[in-house]
């Protein structure tokens, strides 16, 4: 069993099926096992040796080096951070491979670190197989999005802590008000811990030194990763919009995304679920705290939803050429728009993302840009230290965790350690034998007898099944102990019933291993093993 050591905590490490830990969707499952319906909806398979023909493919096809360098550039500048890797790619021998996600709140659930490092370990990887290259870990922050809600909170063991902003439009560009009352509340539920100061310290450059989410999430990210060559992009900017100005009036004049998605989308759900429904339109018109839909009139003019903006084609147009950043990408254009922009290999995301990326092949096929490697990123599991006696104490394995829920083990436990045997097993077995043979005698005498006497035997054997439920209670009670290591557990590591890194934040691990946190998942995480990971500490 591999091994690994950070500063002072020796770290174990172990896979797990993803089948087995019964937490993820036939489509992606299917994905990992080479299943024959979803070839036709992707490009090249998540393997090393895939990757030879993909550069040559993308190296081909690219042509937007200038574009990016200089919007990175200013970026970058206007943050006052410095990354070496943007110059290096201005260089036609150098790559990227990417992973998006939404400008979550203090980086949202723990998934986000995960995404970000099967980007570098890919990158590393590659750079040991293909070493006359370079390639760069990109993270895409998704600063369009409008969904507030799913990115206003984060988790912590102690509770919800959740930002109220009071604006609207793309939450990238909203101000950071309000974040003073949130560090109050942060210091509250994070309590006295270790490492509390470092992660409020974290926050507070994060979130009281920065104008606007975009800003806070790119400190947060460089903060972490930077030393790893990861770039943080921004995809609202003028200029890379400008890039993608020809592609945006195409999908307006020609509605091409839904003609293709449509026709994948009638092949795919005869056997998957959709993730994502096209419009005929999917662009978004964005302005201050304006962010709808652009929709086709009846008199074949354009309109904003919810506002009083039209166009004419020729205004639209003009508007789109002179203002390409008022333009946004829904979900459908914003991947075509990375690839378009990136000379990107290879995506990495969620189960959830990889299914709407299966739903988009037709798209890049009409925009005839190459569709990236899909990848799933690591999912982690990190059993702290505490946890880990827990489930030494209770004598659990990893494996028991996955399988069972919290009640079946509950009862697993209590039977286990019992000193009786907590089952009515032979009253169950005598009663049936005494009404079996009841039922033989009476119904010789009168066959009307026989259905009294199921109906008793049914009546007896709910008695004794309740009498054995009174008597599984009763034996608890004298399992307060076992039973509450096996609470903690379970709040551990599947925080409200689900996984880790869906439910928790960085700051939950940041406890245990603090600056460690990172080089530790790092050397850890393979995005190429194709199984779930537990990193247990010893």
């Amino acid at each position: 069993m591999p091994q690994s050591t950070s500063a002072t905590l020796s770290i174990e490490r172990k896979t797990i099926s993803y089948r087995d830990t019964g937490y993820f969707g036939k489509a992606v499952l299917d994905y990992l096992r080479d299943d024959e319906k979803l070839k036709p909806f992707y490009g090249r398979r998540p393997e090393i040796e895939s990757f030879e023909a993909q550069l040559v493919e993308k190296a081909a096809s690219y042509g937007h080096r200038d574009v990016l360098v200089s919007a990175l550039k200013e970026q970058y500048s206007k943050a006052k951070l410095k990354s070496t890797s943007i110059e290096a790619l201005a260089d036609e021998k150098t790559f990227t491979v990417t992973t998006g996600h939404q400008v979550c709140f203090f980086t949202g659930p723990l998934y986000s670190f995960y995404k970000i490092i099967s980007t570098i370990n890919t990158c590393k990887k590659l750079g040991k197989t293909h070493p006359e290259y370079r390639f760069i870990p990109v993270f895409w922050m998704a600063t369009e999005d409008h969904d507030f809600d799913e990115a206003n909170h984060f988790f912590l063991p102690n509770g919800k802590i959740d930002w109220e902003s009071g604006q609207g439009g793309a939450v990238g560009r909203m101000d950071l008000v309000g974040m003073d009352e949130i560090l109050e509340l942060m210091k509250e539920k994070l309590g006295i811990g270790y490492r509390s100061g470092e992660i409020l310290e974290i926050f507070k450059s994060a979130y009281l030194k920065h104008k606007n989410v975009a800003d806070a999430t790119r400190y947060l990210v460089h903060h972490f990763f930077g030393s790893y060559g990861v770039v943080s992009l921004d995809g609202d900017d003028a200029v890379l919009k400008g890039a993608m100005v020809s592609a945006f009036a195409k999908e307006i004049t020609e509605q091409t995304s839904i003609k293709a998605i449509s026709q994948t989308n009638k092949e795919l759900q005869e056997h998957y679920s959709l993730q994502v429904t096209p419009r005929e339109i999917n662009l978004f018109y964005l302005h201050d705290q304006l962010r709808e839909r652009i929709v086709e009139a009846e008199d074949r003019t354009y309109e904003v939803l919810n506002s009083t903006i039209r166009f004419s084609a020729a205004e639209l147009k003009e508007e789109m050429e002179q203002h390409p950043e008022r333009f946004s990408p829904n979900v459908v254009l914003r991947p075509l728009y990375q690839e378009v922009i990136l000379p990107n290999l290879a995506y990495i995301g969620g189960g959830g993302e990889l299914n709407y990326w299966f739903q988009l092949k037709g798209v890049f096929e009409s925009f005839k840009v190459p569709m990236p490697i899909l990848m799933l990123r690591n999912s982690v599991m990190v059993i702290d230290q505490a946890s880990s006696h827990r489930m030494d104490k209770l004598g659990l394995t990893m494996e028991e965790l996955f399988r069972n829920s919290a009640f079946e083990l509950e009862q697993e436990l209590v039977k286990e350690t019992s000193d009786e045997e907590l089952n009515l097993k032979d009253a169950h077995e005598k009663l049936e034998a005494l009404f079996l043979e009841m039922e033989h005698k009476l119904k010789r005498v009168d066959k009307l007898l026989e259905r009294s006497v199921r109906s008793g035997y049914a009546r007896s054997e709910r008695i004794v099944q309740n009498l054995e439920k009174k008597m599984l209670r009763a034996e608890k009670k004298k399992h307060n102990i076992l039973i509450g290591r096996l609470d903690k557990l379970r709040a551990a590591l599947f925080p409200r019933e689900g996984l880790q890194e869906r439910n928790l934040n960085f700051a939950v691990l940041y406890e245990e291993f603090g600056s460690d946190l990172v080089p530790m998942l790092v050397d850890n995480l393979d995005p190429f093993s194709g199984d779930f990971t537990v990193l247990r500490v010893k």
